[in-house]
């Protein structure tokens, strides 16, 4: 049975794959390059973190927590609130009033008038932001807690990547109480495998998780967002029917990027997505 799936899939993967080659070629042939020599992580990067928010109340205050007990802080926190049906516009007010006031002044709230979609609101916020480094947290994941020193780390140990990333362990209920929380506690930073890839190796891609980073906790350079075009709203003119994976496979159809394929970087929850419709 395995064996028939794994040939049912390499077949579907040829004469059906779900990225289009054509599409990446499009979007790589679009883009000026003239500038990307100037694209590259600094010694001493400054980091954001860009956390849209829509419709996980419940969750914002857990969220939160992971973001308060990093061993390295961002050194900004942008909040997105997508005109979200629930209360966590309140929430978030309430979790930031209780952090001192040199974090504080670091956390910015912004509230879209109406309900642009998740990539409108993480493109405004990192619009907004003025760090060279830009981590995404979705409102509903969790980083580990020691996740931006690590992301800092890699970044280091592999200077020619723009975006660095990896796998996540599934959570769902209250899965996160009884959880390890620090990377170092399975891998020591400078031992985890990275696997680095460059453009040439997107034209091997056919599926979705031929790249596969979790969203939450992907880092970026914010000029190399900018070189991609952002995150797409639009979905005719994405790589990939997902935003975050028509993010991550445009970015490096341009540039390497790095990915801990083994060791987590994060949690994502597996039971609370609200990404459909506009919001995906």
């Amino acid at each position: 049975m395995n064996f028939y799936l794994r040939t049912k899939r390499t077949v579907q993967s040829i004469l059906k794959p779900q990225i289009s080659q054509k599409n990446i070629s499009h979007f790589v042939d679009g883009v000026d390059k003239k500038n990307f020599v100037t694209i590259k992580c600094s010694q001493n990067p400054t980091i954001a973190l860009v956390v849209p928010c829509f419709g996980h109340a419940q969750y914002i205050e857990e969220m939160f927590s992971c973001i308060k007990n990093q061993t390295r802080r961002p050194d900004q926190v942008i909040f997105v609130v997508d005109k979200s049906p629930d209360k966590s516009s309140e929430i978030l007010l309430e979790v930031t009033e209780r952090l001192d006031a040199d974090f504080r002044q670091s956390v910015k709230i912004i509230e879209n008038k109406k309900n642009s979609g998740q990539c409108a609101s993480i493109n405004c916020g990192i619009e907004i932001a003025e760090t060279d480094l830009i981590m995404i947290l979705n409102d509903d994941d969790y980083l580990m807690h020691d996740c931006i020193d690590t992301i800092l780390n890699i970044f280091k140990r592999f200077p020619s990547a723009v975006m660095v990333g990896g796998t996540a362990l599934h959570v769902s209920g209250n899965d996160l109480n009884t959880m390890p929380k620090l990377i170092r506690g399975i891998t020591e930073k400078e031992e985890i495998n990275i696997d680095l890839r460059k453009p040439e190796d997107v034209k091997k891609y056919s599926r979705y998780n031929d790249l596969n980073m979790t969203h939450s906790g992907s880092c970026f350079l914010k000029s190399a967002w900018r070189a991609a075009g952002g995150y797409y709203p639009d979905k005719s003119r994405r790589v990939a029917p997902y935003s975050d994976r028509d993010f991550q496979l445009r970015i490096n159809a341009l540039f390497p990027v790095a990915i801990s394929n083994e060791t987590p970087l994060s949690f994502w929850r597996n039971d609370s997505s609200v990404d459909s419709g506009r919001n995906s």
